[in-house]
């Protein structure tokens, strides 16, 4: 149990990736879909509210390029042939890093809660 505490960080994250890219994949061959990198912002916000911000940056870079790899033309390369795909991933990382700050920043308790002001409304 003890070394479950210390690997889940890098595994849960990297379980995730892997999950989301082999969804996003099944809906680029069978759907044709585009813009799949997106669907890499929920679990970049559930990240980042398990286990704070840092990681949930890591899987937000991780997972643009894990994108670009599997999601992109062409496919297993880092190389986008598109400068407007260059363009939504520029976009979805800024925006999946904002995101990741601005949500383990809302899952953190707050310090007004702790402070004695509080410690008296709740002997009342």
């Amino acid at each position: 149990m003890q070394s479950w505490k210390r690997v889940a960080p890098i595994a849960v994250p990297f379980l995730i990736i892997v999950a989301v890219t082999d969804v996003g994949y099944f809906f680029k061959d069978v759907a044709h879909a585009r813009h799949l990198v997106f669907f890499y912002l929920l679990p970049t916000a559930f990240v980042a509210m398990l286990y704070g911000s840092v990681l949930s940056m890591i899987f937000a870079i991780d997972a643009t390029f894990v994108a670009v790899l599997f999601l992109y033309e062409p496919t297993y390369s880092l190389y986008v042939s598109d400068p407007r795909q260059v363009g939504e991933l520029f976009l979805f990382a800024l925006t999946a890093l904002i995101g990741a700050k601005c949500t383990a920043e809302l899952a953190r308790p707050s310090e007004r809660s702790q402070g004695p002001l509080w410690t008296d409304i709740d002997q009342l």
